[in-house]
């Protein structure tokens, strides 16, 4: 009997290239429906962070910190 393949080491180049395409490949062989849901909820947790890390941003340094915030700038 034969035993299942060692996990590839993330932490190697060789192993992060491995992983990857076999996310691709798995990303590729998914239905688009099941593609198109992952992909909305990725992006509603970046704005949900993007709206939770703006609301921190106002309630340390007001509204002028989120303004210099929203520009690019740091604001402190």
């Amino acid at each position: 009997m034969a035993r299942p393949r060692k996990p590839y080491n993330p932490n190697t180049a060789y192993g992060r290239r491995k992983l990857r395409e076999a996310h691709a490949e798995r990303m590729a062989k998914m239905p688009e429906s099941d593609r198109k849901e992952i992909e909305n909820n990725a992006t509603g947790c970046f704005v949900l962070f993007l709206i939770i890390g703006g609301l921190i941003i106002y309630l340390l340094f007001g509204s002028e910190g989120l303004l210099r915030w929203l520009g690019g700038k740091r604001p402190y």
